[in-house]
């Protein structure tokens, strides 16, 4: 009879103890849980050895990927909001001169002489239309990875080459000279791609020369990379906006005058980089500016 209730006695402790343990253990993963909702831990209890702690740790290192995903998430958040804030700012004054343009034709009896002059504008609005349009197409497809650089080793003399005679147009009609020095290496490097980038640096070195002027194309064997030099004699940057120009859609205060929409170092800076190679740059006001490309050898 007393070893049955002695029996029972020790059933009911162990139940007692173990249902006291299972408690304590509920209520420090309740606490442990509303730590991480508010993101409140104490590191001497994370590093212990403890099952309380491996747990408490698990969602600290929780915690932490939530957040930095958040981060993400809200950076993201905030760059397409100021990407469309840039694009309607960027659209908005051809749009408007399209619009003023036509009803000015329509709503007016004008000569031949001045509707062609209008009709002219008109077109030459929409063609910086265009021409925003692809190169935000660009940008948009360079930020979503949606390009697949096709790397393969050849002379970048080819790509210089190529370069010039692209922008030598808009070169002879400010009486520009492009000259190339330096030694022809192979490099890997996406040919249609690297080119564009190449070539939006020449534009622009060319946009912001004056006329008469002159710009160098240096090619330069280093250790370890090849460097791209692209010199030229033009306006120059001043030293507060150096850090500023690859940003998109910048532009300084004082080249509002000068067409432009500022995408062009934007993506020169994104193809480049996106073959492992990097863009630096040394800018004097009034004595030029030197745009050096550094791509892997």
């Amino acid at each position: 009879m007393w070893q049955v209730i002695g029996l029972i006695i020790s059933i009911i402790l162990i139940y007692l103890f173990f249902r006291y343990k299972y408690l304590k253990f509920s209520n420090k993963i309740v606490t442990s849980i509303d730590n991480f909702i508010n993101e409140k831990y104490e590191e001497d209890n994370i590093n212990k050895e403890t099952l309380d702690s491996k747990i408490e740790s698990k969602l600290y290192k929780l915690s932490e990927v939530v957040k930095g995903k958040n981060e993400k998430t809200n950076k993201a958040k905030v760059e397409i909001e100021q990407m469309v804030s840039d694009i309607t700012h960027q659209v908005k004054t051809p749009i408007s001169n399209i619009r003023m343009y036509s009803d000015t034709i329509i709503n007016n009896n004008l000569s031949k002489e001045q509707e062609n002059e209008f009709l002219n504008i008109i077109s030459n609005q929409v063609d910086k239309l265009e021409f925003l349009m692809d190169s935000l197409t660009k940008m948009s497809r360079l930020e979503t990875n949606m390009i697949v650089l096709n790397k393969e080793s050849s002379k970048f003399m080819d790509c210089i080459e190529k370069a010039k005679e692209q922008v030598k147009p808009l070169a002879e009609s400010k009486n520009i000279e492009i000259r190339i020095t330096g030694e022809n290496c192979i490099v890997q490097y996406d040919k249609k791609w690297t080119l564009e980038a190449i070539c939006n640096l020449l534009e622009n070195a060319i946009k912001y020369t004056n006329k008469n002027g002159k710009i160098i194309i240096n090619l330069e064997k280093l250790e370890t990379f090849l460097k791209i030099d692209i010199i030229d004699n033009g306006i120059g940057i001043d030293e507060e906006n150096i850090n500023n120009i690859f940003k998109r859609f910048f532009r300084e205060r004082k080249v509002n005058n000068i067409e432009g929409v500022g995408i062009g170092l934007y993506l020169s800076k994104n193809i480049i980089e996106s073959q492992n190679g990097y863009i630096k740059v040394k800018s004097k006001v009034d004595e030029g500016s030197t745009f050096s490309v550094f791509l892997p050898l």
